[in-house]
């Protein structure tokens, strides 16, 4: 049996956490111990706190450029650390210890990149764990995140330039040979995107292997309300200065509206309860959910739980509030299955938005569509796909 450590480095929300447990739990029941390394732990209390893993904090270092958009993911490095070698070093360390004393003998990565850097430094096997986002393609230099503002070569050279001069440092300390461009980093024994060839953040990412996804089915049975109409599930996070409009526009709606808002308080939720919407305490079951909802509001772009909704045939309306969200909603509105919906700019147009995703029957038709040529690929086969790729990495 082997000892299987998950990393999460970077990013935020319980995307994160629940794509991983169902294959948390399989490594388990199978004799695998599991350990956790989270960036967010009151995000993995909500998922994990009755499934019997316990987590550790991931090492990492508050955003350095707070409020400059990273024109590349080299520049996301820079971001947390990578453009000093001191910083970055401490975080290999960290991660280190955190390998060692855990026993790890695979290491799965989810936009983890030092924990990548840190396994490379002790030999360890690594498979990474996420979707496109975090694994940027094999290509020199990163290439530009925003295809509506392009970046010269040039510039993006530069960037990836100063990463890399620090990754190489470290690398060195450890008597590790350097790395010749980012890319190389992701240069692992499994390089899999979690995810769907039409929804990948690259879209021009070339030949890859893709695993398909999983949704977490963790959550109480979703508790509609008794009332005529469609039904709508919303997922809102209470941060920023938004979320009492999307609030707002769904208890405007003709329609069975069921919200989890984790965080909200008691005064919002008198304010916004409605015969007509409801706000469940706790998580529903995201498979029931998406498979009796005619459409999903998801804060944040929804990560796996947009997939479970496409999966279902469900349209969506993302609300995005960081790129990779963001990035994966243009995906999803150039399938023709949702549209996005950047509420600094558009909050004024959610009621809207909510009326023609609802009335368009285009929307549906199109997530129908890609719900029905994926219809062959059930979860069970893409987790009996990982596990097994998991046991195989550990066997070496």
């Amino acid at each position: 049996m082997s000892t299987v450590f998950y990393a999460w480095e970077l990013g935020a929300n319980l995307g994160h956490v629940g794509a991983f447990l169902p294959l948390a739990r399989a490594l388990r029941d199978r004799g695998h111990t599991v350990h956790w390394a989270v960036a967010k732990t009151h995000e993995a209390a909500r998922l994990l706190k009755h499934e019997g893993f316990g987590w550790l904090q991931a090492p990492g270092v508050p955003d350095q450029k707070t409020g400059r958009a990273p024109e590349s993911y080299g520049a996301i490095l820079l971001h947390f650390g990578y453009a000093d070698a001191d910083k970055l070093h401490g975080l290999v360390v960290a991660w280190r210890e955190l390998l060692r004393l855990s026993g790890a003998q695979v290491v799965l990565v989810d936009h983890a990149p030092t924990a990548i850097l840190a396994a490379r430094t002790l030999g360890l096997p690594v498979m990474l764990y996420g979707n496109g986002f975090t694994v940027p393609p094999p290509v020199d230099p990163t290439p530009v995140l925003r295809a509506w503002h392009p970046v010269p070569d040039t510039a993006l050279r530069q960037i990836d330039a100063v990463s890399l001069r620090s990754i190489n440092e470290v690398l060195g300390h450890f008597s590790q040979p350097p790395l010749e461009r980012i890319a190389d980093l992701f240069d692992v024994q499994e390089r899999g995107v979690l995810s769907f060839p039409e929804l990948d953040h690259y879209a021009n990412r070339g030949a890859a292997r893709y695993w398909g996804a999983l949704s977490v089915s963790t959550g109480v049975v979703p508790s509609w309300p008794a009332v005529d109409g469609p039904r709508v599930f919303a997922y809102v996070r209470p941060v920023g200065g938004h979320h009492e409009a999307v609030l707002q526009a769904l208890s405007e709606l003709k329609a069975a509206v069921l919200v989890y808002a984790p965080g909200l308080s008691d005064a919002a939720k008198e304010q916004f309860v409605r015969p007509h919407l409801h706000i469940s305490a706790q998580p529903v079951d995201i498979h029931q959910t998406a498979r009796a909802a005619s459409l999903g509001v998801l804060w944040g772009g929804g990560g796996v739980t947009a997939l479970a909704f496409l999966r279902a045939g469900t349209p969506l309306l993302l609300l995005p509030n960081q790129l990779e969200p963001y990035l994966q909603g243009l995906r999803v509105q150039a399938l023709g299955a949702g549209i996005v919906c950047d509420l600094d700019r558009s909050a004024s147009q959610l009621p809207s938005l909510l009326d023609r995703l609802l009335t368009d029957p285009g929307f549906t038709d199109r997530a129908q569509a890609f719900a029905n040529k994926y219809a062959g690929l059930k979860e069970s086969d893409v987790l009996d796909s990982l596990v097994e790729r998991v046991e195989s990495l550990g066997a070496h």
